[in-house]
C-alpha cells in the first residue's frame, strides 16, 4: 500500500509530526504518563525523544492527528468594517452579476486550492445581509506526513446597517490558508462597491487593531467585551488566561518595578485573574500592554446549553511584535449540558462567535481612540 496515510511513522517522520504546533505539551505527557513514564523535566522537548524511540501506536497515531485537527479547525473571527454612501441600492444589486471569488482567490504556486464556484448569499431573505461560505483544499508534501491534503472552510458575512451606513465585514477562518482567502475576498468585494458608487472611492477599510487604543481603554474594551454580555444567552464565569507585557515606554510604578528590563511577556494562567492587581489596580493599566483574555462561560440558549471558554487576543503583537496586530476572538472547548436539536460544536461557536459580533462593534466605537 503507498498512500502515506496508512504508514505509521517512524524515526524523523514521527519527530517531524510530533514537532507540530497542534500537538501540545500536554497531549504528549498523557501518553507517555499513561506507559507509567514520568520525566524531570516537563516540557515538550523532553517527552518527544521517548516516543521517537519507543514508536506510537494506531490509536496514540489517531488521537494525536484528531487533537492537530480540532485545535487547527477551530474557527477564529475577524472584523472590518467600511462607510458606504446613503443610498436605496442593497449590497446584492451593487455586486456585479455572477460575481464569484474564484478569480480573486486564484494565486500561482500556490498549496492550495478553492473547491467548487462559491458565491454569496442572502441571510434570510435580507438583501443587505450576506455571506459566502467557502471550502478550500491544502496540498503539503514538504511538511509532517500526515498533512499531505486537508480540507478546511472559511466564511465571509457583509452587512449593511442602514442607521450607521457602516459595511461591517466578519472574517471566519480555520486555517492560516483560509485567513488568506478570507481577507482577499473583502479586499475585492469593496474594489467592486467602491466601482458601483456604494463606497466612496476615497473610504478606507476600519479593523480593530491592537494599536487603537490607549493601554488603558484596551483592558476597558476587553473587559467589557468578554464580561459583560447581557444582550443573549452567553454568561462570564471566570478569566482563566490573561497575557500582557509591561510597556517599557514610560517608568514603571513601585507595585511592577521588579518586572524592569526582566519581563518582556507575562502570562497569567489559573482562576479568578480578574481580581488580581495587575487589573483591579486601575493605575497600573495605563502601564500594562493587555495582548490576551480568555475567559470561561455558560450558555443557555432554548434547545441547548452547555459551557465554553473564548479568547480575545491579538496574537501578532506577541508573534511578530506588530502594533498593528488584528483582534481575533476564538472559542475552545465548547461542552454541551442539553443539545436538543443536534447542533455541532463548530455550528454552536459560529453562533457564538455572531452573537458577539454587535457588541464588539459598538465597544470598538466607544473605546478606540
Amino acid at each position: 500500500m503507498n498512500n502515506i496515510k496508512y504508514i505509521l511513522p517512524y524515526g524523523d517522520a514521527l519527530r517531524e509530526f510530533l514537532n507540530d504546533s497542534g500537538i501540545s505539551k500536554s497531549d504528549l505527557r498523557t501518553i507517555v504518563r499513561r506507559r507509567g513514564i514520568f520525566v524531570a523535566i516537563e516540557e515538550k522537548s523532553s517527552y518527544i525523544p521517548i516516543l521517537v524511540r519507543t514508536g506510537i501506536t494506531p490509536t496514540e497515531l489517531t488521537e494525536l492527528n484528531d487533537t492537530i485537527k480540532i485545535r487547527e479547525a477551530n474557527p477564529k473571527r475577524q472584523t472590518q468594517s467600511i462607510k458606504c454612501e446613503e443610498t436605496t441600492d442593497s449590497l446584492v444589486s451593487a455586486l456585479p452579476n455572477g460575481y464569484k471569488i474564484n478569480d480573486v482567490v486564484k494565486k500561482e504556486f500556490s498549496n492550495y486550492k478553492l473547491l467548487g464556484s462559491p458565491s454569496f448569499k442572502t441571510i434570510n431573505g435580507d438583501s443587505n445581509n450576506i455571506e459566502l461560505d467557502f471550502t478550500i483544499e491544502r496540498y503539503d508534501y514538504t511538511q509532517s506526513w500526515n498533512k499531505n491534503t486537508t480540507q478546511f472552510n472559511g466564511k465571509v458575512k457583509v452587512n449593511k446597517k442602514n442607521d450607521t451606513l457602516d459595511i461591517n465585514i466578519s472574517l471566519s477562518h480555520t486555517s492560516p490558508e483560509t485567513k488568506e482567502v478570507a481577507n482577499k475576498v473583502p479586499a475585492d468585494l469593496i474594489k467592486q462597491l467602491k466601482k458601483s458608487g456604494c463606497i466612496k472611492s476615497t473610504e478606507k477599510v476600519k479593523k480593530i487593531k491592537f494599536n487603537d487604543f490607549s493601554n488603558e481603554n484596551r483592558i476597558k474594551f476587553l473587559q467589557k467585551l468578554s464580561r459583560e454580555q447581557s444582550d443573549f444567552e452567553l454568561y462570564f464565569t471566570d478569566t482563566k488566561d490573561i497575557g500582557f507585557c509591561p510597556d517599557s515606554s514610560m517608568d514603571f510604578p513601585d507595585e511592577i518595578s521588579w518586572m524592569q528590563e526582566k519581563v518582556s511577556n507575562l502570562v497569567l494562567q489559573g482562576k479568578n485573574l480578574h481580581s488580581t492587581f495587575f487589573i483591579k489596580n486601575q493605575n497600573l493599566h495605563k502601564h500594562i500592554q493587555i495582548h490576551k483574555v480568555e475567559d470561561a462561560y455558560s450558555f443557555s440558549f432554548l434547545e441547548y446549553s452547555g459551557t465554553c471558554t473564548i479568547s480575545f487576543e491579538f496574537p501578532d503583537f506577541i508573534i511578530k511584535q506588530d502594533k498593528s496586530a488584528e483582534l481575533i476572538i476564538r472559542v475552545n472547548g465548547v461542552r454541551f449540558k442539553e443539545n436538543n436539536i443536534g447542533i455541532t460544536q463548530s455550528k454552536m461557536k459560529e453562533v457564538l462567535l455572531s452573537e458577539l459580533e454587535e457588541s464588539k462593534l459598538r465597544l470598538y466605537q466607544e473605546y478606540s481612540q
